[in-house]
């Protein structure tokens, strides 16, 4: 059953009228209070109110039109805003109106109270009057008495006319529009008191503007210019001062920049050479011990050539880890695009190419396994120009070398283009300073404790140096670099994983050295702030998000999910995947992420939430197995990640309901009815179509139209009780709870089946 206007309006908590004056600029056409809303209504409704929302540093002014205002710049939009702030104007005159009731209440007031008051005085005097003609008899004079009695009346009537001061009515001051400036995100009540109004004043007219919202929650900058512009006064952006910046403005280098080795990145789609192309280079074989023959994690490795040192980073090709792959191409100076010669351009390599035009970044295309029977690299050049890639020999300016990763063909040659390609960039870094640079990898070892992989971009890190990285800080213990050698020292683009940290920070954080803990502390305090306020301001969007979603349907299925691995950038990509999967009839919730093995305090978790808990690479110690078993916790492992996305899939979909499926088995005319004293009204039929079952629900159609619904009383073959009648023959079936077959009625006989949906 469709809602009602008023009832909807209830549910929001606004006037039926408020409501229809939205649902009209909206482009529906309700009217009425009683006029039905559709679902389709509810989401042209939501959309309206999504759009009419203004950007961030924005501002409404009274006209309608968008003004950005800030501490700098102003900029003028002449396009009115549509959905809730082109009542402004009007909700501005209407108070105007009430101010001016309102002060002519007070003057009314006010001629009263002086009325009563010349009256109180008037009573004085008389009294006075009257006591006057009383003789009293003479006393003697006290000097001290007089001067105690004259201080004790002036201290009351000091206080008599403070009291009545304080009780006496003041008259009503006009409006003053106020510049309010509005810092990123700002508690409703902290703003109430900005605009020296009431909380309960903010709520309404968040209220009003489509945004539930409590005196407690946080609210983003551009709601709350909306806010400060619907109660009339002018919002002013500001930016909230940035700790991490003013202190990367107080890092000084006591060098000139000087040229440094480039970090190069090497990208490209699943299965493609990319692992085997940096194994050849730096003579290993790594490739050999990942799972499933892909990539799992990001590597980094400083190689030495003949022309000189290049750090690579290797990144994983599968789909999940499109995150890990837009890191790496945020972090380095040139991208080899890995594209096989028999394979050509794959989604991943798509993705590559985006990711690297995004970053800014050079690009080197290596046309790899051109030792393969079926290798084109003409045709690679040709589908890459077609992506705006153009090659040298072709008139453009990108360089693709044709090599064999596997047999090393081409490979000196590809280095000598990345060589040169790094010359033309002319890549500098400062060497005399504090170190600067981007975590690359993380991991919670069992031995060692955290480990982390650093890319250093600028200044030197050495031992002992306090750093922070992410929301972890600690004095570097020991530095390795990827060759596994203990070095003292490191600058400019090395890669080197350190020891020291009091917790994993996250794959992508940026680092810096700190000259003492107090400084750490202040810039880690700061970071866990504003990641909370973005967890918030999250978390409210979504719930005002499913508010009109939820209205007239199901809600989701939701699966709970607890995910453990052994790298940071893992977790990253795995939940960025598991997020993908979320459909209209189901969605995971990821209750908590971290790297390290699952404990006690993750089963425990997990018991409270009704999640399941995935490891990758990792496993549960004996105590959280123990629980999990007891429990009936689902626990599992996985080291490929197609494994673990199939699994999530599966589980998701056993969440959902079964689909009902009905399927028509036979169809009965009825020729003649008859009364029976023992089944009651009996339909003598002829079965047209499949077959008649007694066990079966049943439908009585007339003229095609469904009249009633229910189940065979009686079904009889001649005399005989019969549980099937085929097609072609006659019998007679009483229809149970049910006296109204007719002549040329349909008897329908069907099925209900169920079939398990799937993600």
């Amino acid at each position: 059953m469709a809602l009602t206007v008023k009832q909807f309006a209830k549910v929001l908590k606004i006037s039926d009228s408020a409501l229809l004056e939205r649902m009209q600029n909206a482009g529906l056409k309700h009217s009425s209070s009683s006029d039905e809303i559709t679902p389709a209504d509810k989401q042209a409704l939501l959309k309206s109110l999504k759009g009419g929302k203004a950007p961030a540093a924005q501002s409404v002014t009274p006209s309608g039109n968008i003004t950005v205002t800030s501490k700098n710049k102003s900029i003028s939009d002449t396009q009115p805003i549509k959905s809730y702030s082109d009542n402004i104007e009007a909700k501005r005159a209407a108070a105007s109106e009430q101010l001016k009731e309102q002060q002519k209440k007070r003057e009314e007031q006010l001629k009263e109270a002086a009325r009563l008051k010349q009256e109180e005085q008037k009573k004085k005097e008389k009294f006075k009057a009257a006591t006057k003609t009383v003789e009293k008899p003479a006393k003697k004079v006290n000097v001290k008495d007089q001067l105690s009695s004259a201080v004790n009346a002036y201290k009351r009537r000091e206080g008599k006319f403070q009291s009545e001061g304080d009780h006496q009515f003041e008259a009503p001051t006009e409006f003053i529009q106020k510049e309010i400036q509005v810092p990123s995100s700002i508690q409703v009540g902290e703003l109430g008191k900005l605009m020296a109004v009431k909380g309960g004043v903010v709520v309404k007219n968040l209220m009003s503007l489509g945004v539930p919202a409590t005196i407690n929650d946080i609210i983003d900058q551009e709601t709350a210019i909306l806010v400060v512009e619907e109660i009339g006064h002018i919002g002013v952006a500001i930016e909230e001062e940035d700790v991490e910046e003013n202190f990367a403005n107080l890092i000084e280098y006591k060098d000139e920049p000087s040229s440094r080795s480039p970090v190069v990145t090497v990208m490209g789609h699943v299965d493609h050479g990319k692992t085997t192309l940096l194994d050849y280079i730096r003579k290993t074989k790594v490739v050999d011990g990942e799972a499933g023959g892909i990539t799992q994690h990001i590597g980094a490795y400083q190689v030495e050539t003949s022309k000189g040192n290049i750090t690579f980073i290797d990144t994983p090709g599968h789909a999940a880890f499109s995150s890990m792959r837009a890191r790496g191409a945020n972090t380095t100076d040139i991208v080899i695009l890995v594209v096989a010669a028999n394979d050509g351009i794959k989604p991943q390599t798509e993705e590559a190419i985006n990711h690297a035009k995004a970053a800014g970044v050079s690009i080197v295309v290596a046309i790899n396994k051109m030792d393969l029977t079926g290798a084109d690299a003409e045709k690679v050049k040709g589908d890459l120009a077609a992506k705006e890639l153009v090659p040298e020999d072709w008139g453009g300016n990108i360089q693709m070398v044709p090599v064999s990763a596997l047999k090393g063909d081409g490979v000196d040659k590809l280095l000598e283009s990345v060589l040169l390609e790094a010359e033309l960039l002319e890549l500098k870094a400062s060497y005399d300073g504090p170190a600067q640079g981007v975590v690359i990898e993380s991991e919670l070892d069992k031995f060692k404790g955290s480990v982390a992989t650093l890319l250093v971009q600028n200044g030197t890190m050495k031992v002992g140096d306090l750093i922070a990285a992410g929301n972890a800080i600690g004095k570097i213990k020991s530095i390795t670099s990827s060759e596994g050698s203990k070095e003292k020292s490191v600058g400019p683009s090395a890669a080197v994983e350190v020891l020291g940290l009091n917790s994993v920070p996250n794959a992508g954080d940026v680092f810096q050295v700190v000259k003492n803990e107090k400084q750490a502390r202040e810039i880690v305090e700061y970071r866990i702030d504003k990641e909370k306020e973005r967890k918030l301001l999250k978390q409210k969007d979504e719930s005002v998000g499913n508010l009109f979603e939820s209205f007239g349907q199901d809600a989701k299925k939701v699966l709970n999910i607890i995910i453990k691995t052994d790298v940071g950038g893992t977790c990253e990509a795995i939940i960025a995947a598991l997020n993908d999967l979320a459909n209209d009839l189901a969605k995971v919730k990821i209750v908590a992420s971290g790297v390290g093995g699952i404990s006690e305090s993750d089963v425990n978790l997990a018991l409270a939430t009704d999640a399941i808990i995935l490891g990758f690479n990792v496993r549960a110690d004996n105590t959280a197995k123990k629980i999990a078993e007891e429990e009936s916790i689902p626990l599992n492992y996985h080291s490929i990640i197609y494994e673990l996305l199939d699994d999530v899939k599966a589980r998701m979909s056993g969440l959902l309901d079964p689909i009902i499926k009905e399927e028509i088995i036979g169809t009965a005319e009825v020729l003649e009815v008859f009364n029976s004293p023992k089944f009651g009204q009996v339909a003598g039929c002829m079965v047209v179509e499949g077959s008649v079952n007694r066990n079966k629900p049943v439908r009585v159609l007339r003229d095609d139209i469904v009249i009633f619904e229910g189940e065979l009383n009686s079904l009889r073959r001649f005399k005989d009780d019969v549980s099937e009648v085929k097609n072609g023959s006659e019998c007679g079936m009483g229809i149970k709870n049910y006296k109204d077959i007719r002549p040329k009625d349909k008897i329908e006989v069907f099925d209900r089946k169920e079939e398990a949906q799937t993600i």
